[in-house]
């Protein structure tokens, strides 16, 4: 060592000084300095991070138990469009016969986000905004233009923003529903003396239940899927729905008479759970909404109509069509004048007022 110490020292001063030919990034030898490399670099990495995502795809499930019906029929189209729109990228399967449970069971697996969307009408009412119950009263709304009012104004706002609250369930759009008739076998009604101790099914909402107690019958609260075989083999003797349901679920074939007594008007509410809409983005809640609002338009401009045709339809079946009079109809709404004094501990004080005061 000591005879090489001047060796050692131009060693030392060698690696000091560096090599003549540097080695670029990545020990490769180049004529280019290195800032210029990280300059590239950095340029790669800013146009990866700007170039667009990639949409994921979406798969979901819309429940609701009115096949054959003007709303199916809607919230098919909505899902065409919205396959259409997303080349199939957003997918939408209808289940059009309850087959992922019924209204009830329905939107507690909303809430979860276990199902996706799904149609409605009263039932979400009593369920979910109990306050609300008032909307669900036989004879209180008297036309479509004072449901559309109802809906379209402060008390529909206000419902809508309860039941997300309350349930985390939005509702999308809605249109009408056709007004309920009640349908018998062998018992001709008129007057709610001729209702005395008839079974008649009556979905679970306390309103209507407590009402048809009023008029003399004995509300059988049924599945829906239960309620031909109920007909058929006697267990209930009458049951009330819209004429397309009437007629879509073949009950003229252990039923013989259609009272047109109208007692309900409402709405068929097209809904989301919350839980799952906010995991979309916001192009794709825009491209669901304005479909679910466009088929729910198209349904609303064709239900009355079909309604027109159903009642033909009824008839030509072999139903009897029986057609009350305003004075008979008035006989059966003083029947349930009582209903807003029952159930005034659990409405929103003062809203059967301020509904039926939009008729006028």
């Amino acid at each position: 060592m000591v005879r090489s110490t001047g060796g050692v020292k131009r060693l030392v001063i060698a690696e000091r000084n560096g090599p003549k030919d540097q080695s670029g990034l990545f020990g490769c030898k180049s004529r280019f300095p290195a800032f210029l490399f990280f300059g590239f670099a950095l340029a790669a990495t800013l146009l990866l991070q700007s170039a667009p995502a990639v949409a994921e795809d979406v798969k979901a499930n819309l429940n609701h138990e009115m096949t054959g019906t003007v709303v199916d029929e809607a919230v098919q189209r909505m899902a065409e469009k919205v396959a259409g729109e997303t080349d199939g990228r957003i997918d939408i399967t209808v289940h059009s016969r309850g087959e992922m449970g019924g209204e009830r069971a329905m939107f507690d697996l909303m809430q979860g986000g276990a199902i996706e969307l799904g149609i409605t009408g009263a039932a979400i009412i009593s369920a979910v905004a109990p306050e609300y119950g008032v909307l669900d009263t036989p004879y209180l709304i008297v036309s479509p233009e004072h449901l559309k009012k109802v809906v379209e104004g402060e008390i529909g706002e206000a419902f809508r923003q309860t039941v997300l609250d309350n349930k985390g369930i939005r509702v999308l759009a809605w249109m009408d529903r056709p007004p309920r008739h009640v349908t018998t076998k062998g018992r001709v009604v008129r007057k709610p003396e001729d209702m005395a101790g008839m079974k008649i099914r009556i979905r679970e909402i306390p309103v209507q239940v407590e009402a048809f107690r009023m008029l003399g019958a004995s509300p059988v609260p049924i599945a829906f899927g239960e309620v031909y075989t109920a007909l058929q083999t006697g267990v209930i003797d009458a049951q009330e729905n819209p004429l397309g349901i009437t007629l879509g679920s073949s009950f003229d074939e252990v039923q013989d008479h259609v009272i047109l007594t109208g007692h309900v008007r409402e709405v068929q509410w097209l809904i989301v759970s919350d839980a799952w809409w906010r995991t979309l983005s916001a192009e794709d809640q825009d491209i669901i909404a304005d479909a679910a609002r466009e088929a729910m338009q198209w349904g609303q401009e064709k239900v009355y109509g079909q309604d027109a045709a159903h009642l033909e339809e009824a008839k030509a079946r072999g139903m009897s069509v029986i057609e009350l009079s305003p004075e008979e109809l008035k006989v059966f709404q003083n029947g349930v004048a009582a209903l807003p004094e029952r159930f005034a501990d659990v409405w929103k004080e003062g809203l059967f007022e301020q509904i039926a005061d939009l008729a006028d």
